[in-house]
Order: structure tokens, then sequence, then C-alpha cells
């Protein structure tokens, strides 16, 4: 799937028509239309309010991302500031390197999510004592 497909699938389903979601965006109908056809990239400063506009879950935020940094073939946009800004930077890019160097596979990378989601309700339940 691509960027342009799934927001026009959401947009549809949502019966928004094209051009109030341009105008919603701030954008001309043409220029919509094109990234809704996948002849132009995202516009990644316009990623929230498309959010908002289609009442999108978590599950669909990311994956709206996803679609936008693959589509730009660029790091999705939400997580881009968190990979070279913040301050574990360093880490996230050396376990990135670490797991490309050693050709990580898709079960090996479900386990470390896995984990990951077990330290973060570890640490809810710490706070919640």
């Amino acid at each position: 799937m691509r960027f342009g497909d799934f927001v026009k699938d959401k947009r549809n389903k949502k019966e928004i028509k094209l051009k109030t979601l341009a105008k919603k965006l701030n954008l001309s109908i043409p220029y919509w239309s094109d990234i809704e056809n996948n002849r132009r990239y995202p516009i990644t400063g316009k990623l929230e309010a498309l959010i908002k506009i289609l009442e999108l879950s978590p599950k669909e935020q990311a994956l709206l991302y996803d679609l936008a940094g693959k589509a730009r073939s660029e790091v999705s946009p939400d997580l881009l500031e968190y990979i070279m800004d913040w301050e574990v930077s360093t880490y996230v890019r050396a376990a990135l390197r670490k797991a490309k160097q050693n050709n990580m596979s898709v079960k090996e990378w479900k386990r470390i999510v896995e984990e990951i989601d077990k330290i973060r309700y570890q640490k809810f339940e710490r706070e919640e004592s």
C-alpha cells in the first residue's frame, strides 16, 4: 500500500470529499489530488492535521507515518527527532546498525519489540504501586 492509496481510502470511508480535505489542509485541490494519486510526495508538515481530520487510530497513525517516510525514502517523520536528536539517539542508531550487520530476522525484531513492551509494562506497574 502507498501513502496516497491509504489516505484516499480513509477519506472515502469517512465520506469526506477531496475538495473538503484539501481546503482543511490549506492545499489546492489539484495538489492534494496528486498526493492521493501518488504523483507527489506526502507533505510531512500536514500529517498531524490529516490524522485529526481522518480520526486515525494509533495503529493507523503509525502506518500513515511509515507510508509517508517510505514514499519520501526517509525515516518515518514521527521517529526522526527521536532517532537523531534525543538523549538516547546514540544507542538507537547503534542498535539499528548492529541489527543490520547481523541481518536480524523479523522473528528476532518481534522478540525485541515484545521485550520493550514488557519493560514499559513493568515500569507502569512500579509507578502504580
